[in-house]
């Protein structure tokens, strides 16, 4: 192969998209579109590795594809079998991470994984196993000294249901509600997680060994209700301490999914089997949300349209997420329909068990992004909007510009998550829901974006100020213009133009305009009078394209474009 001088060699700069136009729905059509990310058994994450790297790589991975769904809620475990994966004083951190019961290692788990979520505008509830804790074959970490079998075994009840053992903590012991909230209040005092999500918050069944217990503390109720109320209050006293902390925290739940038997609403009963009254939780509001897992498709005896319905309407004010159990293939082939139908019953969203069984889907109904459902009943503050906006086009590529912003000095940056970036159609335009860009976590005051194929000679952006909670600032920054006035090289130009036109400009810069029946690769040669050759490729998308090129005309005497994938080629004499 021949080689050239580098200085021979022409660059071809195509524009980087750095942020994709599209649109979010903000205030408005607000939906939580949730997903499981499970860590127990290491079903999603971690990957079977104890290099540390490769651990963090593989969870932005997962979150990139989130974002990518158009998803914005992680419900992230954090809780398992008696182990945690963060900082605790309570428990000891997994040994999915090391390889090593309490050693976290380099990296913390649940502090990386909300540092991803927000870079990337998901939220993130720390999803937590309350009551369970221990199940599987893993005896190595249930016979560890750090676990709490081993430090608390009075605590803890065997269970043995259909030949399978697991370990549970009595949820009638005053002592043992304590330590799951103070453990649940510790972990929020150190991590800014959007939520907490407790799953498992129940007993295993009706045999269930808690006479001590129930002698004990029990004073004459019923069982059956001695035991729903020991769940209630523990739930409460979990949402008072986390409230107490930080009120904005969500605090959801995840019951099964059948509250009571009806017909076409038959399965397992949350209420009377497993000690669950999740509606008293929601008309008591000691909860935000539930995500009721209602794992059925429209067409089994147990009808998933009849239970969501039923769920909304006992909502009692407070989010309904509705649960789909995507491992079933029967559920799969109906997913677009429930997100129909969630909507249609008024639902405040849908969640999807687990992201490994949705990890290859792409949803229909999902083509733009939105906001989390809103819930009026905590803190409404809107922030401060920002200010100053203005813009700086980049020297070397003209499709590329930074956008460069301010917070008020005098006003407190606490309230602020986000910045919302909105694309007008006019500098006056009204700020609506169809305009959004992009967000911005709130520790950046600058961003540079790229627009592929600027479809418009001017572009406007303003800023609005985003809550943790969603919340707009009322007011928006000013208004700034970008331009791209090679746009104006088009006006003069048909539609569709047979062969590539090269408009030269000042300081030995070019530009070609290249129009494309269907999406295409193409060859760029340069030539110069000793017959020296330079190269660069390039990708056309169906329609029109305009090509920047840096090069030195003085040295070039011919141009020769390949067409890789229809093979025509075209000449262009400089």
């Amino acid at each position: 192969m021949q080689k050239f001088p580098k200085e021979n060699f022409f660059f071809l700069f195509f524009a980087v998209q750095f942020l994709l136009l599209q649109n979010i729905f903000p205030q408005d059509n607000r939906e939580t579109r949730a997903v499981w990310v499970s860590t127990n058994f290491r079903l999603d994450w971690p990957p079977p590795t104890f290099d540390q790297e490769k651990q963090k790589q593989s969870l932005i991975k997962i979150f990139d594809d989130i974002k990518s769904k158009n998803l914005n809620t992680v419900y992230f475990q954090v809780r398992s079998n008696g182990t945690v994966l963060f900082n605790s004083s309570f428990e000891a951190v997994s040994s999915y991470l090391t390889g090593k019961i309490g050693v976290i290692g380099a990296y913390d788990p649940l502090a990386f994984a909300i540092e991803q979520a927000h870079k990337r505008g998901l939220e993130i509830h720390a999803w937590i196993n309350t009551v369970l804790c221990f199940a599987g074959a893993e005896t190595s970490t249930l016979n560890d000294s750090n676990h709490i079998f081993m430090r608390k075994p009075e605590w803890v009840v065997e269970d043995n249901r259909e030949g399978n053992k697991s370990y549970w903590l009595d949820p009638g012991l005053p002592e043992v509600r304590e330590y799951l909230s103070d453990l649940i209040e510790e972990m929020i005092q150190n991590y800014d997680v959007d939520g907490v999500q407790l799953d498992f918050i129940r007993y295993p069944g009706k045999n269930f060994g808690d006479d001590f217990s129930y002698n004990v503390y029990g004073s004459g109720i019923p069982k059956d209700d001695w035991r729903r109320n020991n769940i209630t209050t523990l739930i409460e006293l979990a949402y008072k301490k986390i409230k107490a902390v930080k009120p904005v925290v969500k605090v959801g739940a995840a019951p099964i999914g059948v509250y009571k038997n009806h017909k076409g609403m038959y399965g397992w009963e949350g209420y009377s089997e497993i000690y669950q009254d999740s509606r008293e939780w929601l008309r008591r509001g000691i909860l935000d949300y539930v995500a009721p897992q209602i794992y059925w498709s429209f067409d089994e005896n147990t009808s998933f349209d009849l239970l969501a319905k039923e769920w909304v309407e006992y909502s009692y004010g407070r989010n309904v997420v509705l649960g789909i159990g995507a491992y079933k293939e029967n559920v799969m082939n109906d997913i677009e329909k429930m997100i129909d139908y969630s909507r249609t019953i008024n639902a405040s969203g849908i969640a999807f068990f687990r992201y490994g069984n949705i990890r290859d889907y792409q949803f229909k109904n999902f083509r733009n992004k939105t906001y989390p459902a809103e819930m009026a009943w905590l803190d409404g503050i809107k922030p401060e909007p920002p200010q100053f906006l203005s813009v700086e086009k980049n020297n070397a590529d003209e499709n590329l510009f930074s956008l460069h912003w301010q917070v008020n000095e005098n006003n407190s940056n606490d309230s602020i998550k986000y910045f919302a970036l909105y694309n007008l159609p006019h500098a006056a335009s009204e700020i609506l829901p169809d305009y959004l860009f992009d967000l911005i976590p709130s520790d950046k005051n600058s961003i540079t974006l790229g627009i592929e194929k600027p479809k418009k000679n001017n572009y406007y952006f303003t800023l609005r100020s985003v809550s943790k909670l969603w919340n707009e600032s009322i007011e928006t920054s000013n208004v700034v213009e970008v331009n791209f006035p090679e746009l104006n090289l088009l006006a003069g130009v048909d539609d569709v133009f047979t062969n590539p036109v090269l408009i030269k400009e000042k300081e030995n810069k070019a530009k070609i305009l290249i129009y494309s029946k269907l999406d295409e690769e193409i060859e760029i040669s340069g030539f110069d009078s000793n017959g020296n050759r330079s190269t660069a490729k390039a990708k056309l998308r169906a329609g029109k394209n305009i090509l920047a090129l840096q090069l030195q005309f003085a040295e070039l005497s011919l141009l020769k474009i390949k067409y890789l994938i229809s093979g025509k080629e075209v000449e262009l004499k400089l």
